[in-house]
């Protein structure tokens, strides 16, 4: 049987989960929007540089179907985003930057069970009613 986050976790980890999601938002249309100004008159499927240069740091690309993996060779930090909702917010996707950025280690130290965790997170934080929180799960 798993043991998910509880509510309480959940609330006590929301302002971190919020900067998670903020952060990885944030990143995410930057790579897009980057990819898109450096493909073929912007059709990601049609032509796609191998790398893009945001903020100073050179991102390995891998796309594939709707999304691209975005990886820093430095670093080894992962963005996988949706090329056409890159605000989409996926718990996957979102664990695996939590996890390969290494600033965010109260929400993994949260996430016992990983990706099901994470959907508790995401989960929860969409239910608190609070107007802003609903925007975090166009997933």
């Amino acid at each position: 049987m798993l043991r998910l986050v509880t509510e309480a976790e959940a609330a006590a980890l929301r302002p971190a989960l919020d900067h998670l999601v903020a952060e990885f938002r944030q990143t995410a249309g930057a790579l897009v929007a980057q990819l898109r100004a450096e493909s073929q008159m912007g059709d990601v499927d049609e032509c796609c540089p191998e790398t893009v240069l945001v903020r100073d740091v050179i991102w390995h690309l891998d796309p594939h179907g709707e999304h691209c993996r975005f990886e820093n060779p430095a670093s080894g930090e992962v963005v996988e985003a949706d090329i056409n909702a890159p605000d989409t917010v996926d718990p996957y996707f979102l664990l695996l930057y939590a996890k390969t950025s290494g600033r965010h280690g109260a929400v993994l130290d949260a996430c016992v069970e990983g990706f099901h965790d994470m959907c508790r997170l995401l989960d929860l934080a969409g239910s608190q009613g609070d107007g802003a929180s609903h925007q975090l799960l166009p997933w």
